[in-house]
């Protein structure tokens, strides 16, 4: 064996920081990041030349690592010297041509730090050491992520590639996520000082959220958003409160909470958690300030509450107001079909938010908005408003006649006709108010009795007739039977069945017709905003029609279509705590009454029954 004064010098300096419990000196130590100082150059040279690739090599690299950790009666850290000698073996083996063998080898080397990680006593020390080898992993993962072709050719080599599709495929990002939740739990489950969500971070504590930001930013880039719902419900029931940690962790992980509750539709939460990151972040960190905006000014908007001009003009929303403005134009214009055409995905306008992930959230929320736009128009315009004198005696409410809806409507649909492109059918079937493509299960149907063509039938022989008229068939007895070639089995359903209204379409076609499809569907729109307290009123269904009452005390538009922002705080408000951020609980008031509070908001008085 020959000489290796480097190595012995690092091992030696190793030792005595570890004695020391030095774990940020220990991570300044541990290097792998290209290009490397001379100095780990020359250690590379010495592994090399002394330790070439075998078992026995590594027997005796562990032999050596093994003094670097100090005995104790409980036993010693032996996971830290086996994380050494993969430590070396990686600088050894070390080949940036290979990136997916590196990449194996340094998740390789993360799992054995994070095994080092869980004792109890020692493992704090490797804590920044952890966190180091965590990032280098993400950001090799994210590049490989964004340019596979750099991979393309060693995963065909090695058959990779040809995997069963039907099973869904764990990317890098993704394991390299597993491996960093591994690091989080090891961190929150720590029993340093006092445990649960009452003590302040100690020990390895102090890395849940370091830990936690990381493996959130690694699942939303690989898009496995699902897998986040554990790591938040751990960190409700035994995290120290988001409060003791550091600005720059706060901020981060309030905004990958916010990104994760918007995400899951529960807006109101999340635009509490982004308003939060949004107010302690620094105001220097213009582009973490404009980052977060791009998603707390959406989630503003499905709640109702549109961006100032004040706050577009900030250095930090710099670009955001020609997302932002026309859509909330839109909104209050209440054109339902420019406002479709506006977020079609594919459209220059809507590439913007398909790239934020906040596309079909917007088109999918936001357009029932569109919709109360437009009925606030129309009752503006063409509602029956009773009058002063009958607005302050005792008469009918005010009312708006839905027809008059219907005939607003199809103007809309007039306006944005072309030769080759109707924004709504006239047909029977479908929706009156939505433009989409003939479903191809119904491609059959033509005209307004719904028959099909000798030519469409055979279309349906050709391609169905193994099924509808096969060569042979069983009875109800289970005798084989022969059948006539082009014999439908189950016979003519058109003229079997007529008594037995098995046609979805067994209705009076006269009966029928495009306005009275489309007033269903304006009904059935004004009653989900009605249920969801954005329009105050009830609908009269004989004559259909929608009517506000008690508008004499605020006014009719203030009843009839109260403020969207106002109405949606007052219901979500009444609960303002925000799934997976741990905040410090208040002290109790009243230390005789046990601290309890008692909510005597549905008390009757004594006597009532």
């Amino acid at each position: 064996m020959g000489q290796t004064p480097v190595l012995d010098q690092f091992l030696g300096s190793l030792q005595e920081l570890v004695q020391k419990r030095d774990g940020a000196k220990v991570q300044d130590f541990l290097q792998l990041e290209p290009p490397l100082s001379e100095i780990y150059q020359r250690m590379v040279s010495e592994l090399q030349q002394n330790y070439a690739p075998g078992a026995k090599a590594e027997a005796e690299l562990l032999q050596r690592c093994e003094p670097l950790v100090p005995r104790s009666k409980g036993g010693s850290w032996t996971a830290f010297p086996t994380f050494v000698k993969l430590y070396l073996i990686f600088l050894r083996d070390m080949n940036t041509d290979n990136l997916l063998e590196t990449y194996n080898q340094l998740k390789a080397l993360l799992n054995q730090c994070v095994l080092a990680l869980g004792d109890s006593q020692m493992g704090v020390v490797v804590l920044p050491t952890v966190l180091y080898l965590s990032k280098v992993l993400a950001k090799l993962a994210m590049g490989l992520d964004r340019r596979p072709d750099l991979i393309a050719h060693i995963r065909r080599m090695e058959g990779l590639e040809a995997q069963d599709e039907s099973v869904e495929k764990v990317t890098l990002v993704e394991k390299s996520a597993n491996v960093v939740r591994e690091a989080f739990i090891k961190c929150l489950t720590d029993r340093t000082g006092t445990p649960g969500p009452h003590g302040k971070p100690e020990g390895k504590r102090i890395g849940i959220y370091l830990m936690a930001n990381l493996c959130l930013k690694l699942l939303f880039q690989c898009g496995k958003l699902r897998n986040a719902e554990q790591m938040f419900a751990s960190i409700s029931a035994q995290s120290p409160p988001l409060a003791y940690f550091p600005a720059s962790q706060r901020v981060t992980y309030l905004y990958y909470l916010g990104r994760y509750l918007f995400a899951n539709n529960l807006f109101f939460p999340a635009a509490i958690a982004l308003q939060a990151a949004y107010d302690q972040c620094h105001r220097q960190a213009i582009s973490q300030r404009h980052l977060i905006l791009s998603y707390l000014i959406p989630c503003n908007i499905i709640l109702g509450r549109f961006p100032s001009q004040a706050l577009l003009q900030r250095p930090e929303a710099q670009g955001l107001a020609a997302h932002f403005q026309p859509l909330c134009r839109l909104i209050v214009r209440g054109d339902y079909l420019t406002f479709r055409q506006h977020l079609f995905f594919g459209s220059p306008t809507a590439e913007w938010f398909a790239r934020k992930g906040i596309l079909f959230t917007l088109r999918n929320r936001c357009e029932i908005l569109v919709w109360r736009s437009f009925a606030r128009k129309v009752f503006m315009y063409g509602g029956s408003w009773g009058g002063p004198q009958a607005q302050a005696q005792k008469g009918p409410p005010p009312v708006l006649n839905l027809k008059k809806l219907v005939v607003a409507t199809r103007w809309l649909q007039a306006q944005h006709a072309s030769p080759g492109n109707a924004p709504a059918t006239a047909n029977l079937y479908g929706s009156q108010l939505v433009s989409e493509p003939t479903d191809p299960d119904y491609a059959r149907l033509e005209g307004a009795d719904g028959r099909a063509s000798p030519a469409t039938d055979q279309e349906i022989l050709e391609k169905y007739g193994d099924y509808l008229a096969p060569d042979g068939f069983y009875t109800e007895e289970g005798r084989s039977q022969p059948n006539q070639p082009g014999q439908l089995v189950d016979g003519d359903p058109e003229d079997d069945y007529d008594d037995y209204e098995l046609d979805p379409y067994a209705y009076d076609l006269d009966d029928r017709t495009p306005d009275s499809s489309m007033m269903q569907e304006i009904e059935s729109i004004f009653a989900s905003l009605i249920s969801q307290g954005l329009m105050g009123g009830y609908l009269l269904h004989r004559e259909p029609r929608f009517a506000v009452p008690g508008a004499k005390i605020k006014g009719i538009l203030p009843t009839g279509f109260p403020n969207v922002w106002q109405t949606i705080s007052a219901r979500e408000g009444q609960d303002s705590s925000v799934p997976g951020w741990v905040q410090p609980r208040a002290p109790a008031v009243g230390a005789a009454g046990g601290g309890r509070v008692v909510n005597l908001a549905g008390a009757r008085p004594v006597g009532v029954q």
